[in-house]
């Protein structure tokens, strides 16, 4: 099987907590919806950006 890949990069809100607000959420469940699971993610140094990695199978 074949797969292929795709990166989000996903802006984090708040001052002091940095935290996922509904778009993110509703990015995340459209990405679902379009087949892609997420398989990792990391935060950048700042803690204001994370960058999710997901994968689908090739059609």
């Amino acid at each position: 099987m074949k797969f292929e890949y795709k990166v989000e990069n996903l802006r984090l809100h708040g001052m002091t907590s940095m935290v996922l607000t509904k778009e993110h959420e509703n990015k995340l469940n459209e990405l679902g919806e379009e087949g892609w699971e997420m398989v990792g993610f990391t935060s950048s140094a700042s803690g204001r950006n994370i960058a999710a990695v997901f994968k689908r199978a090739r059609s």
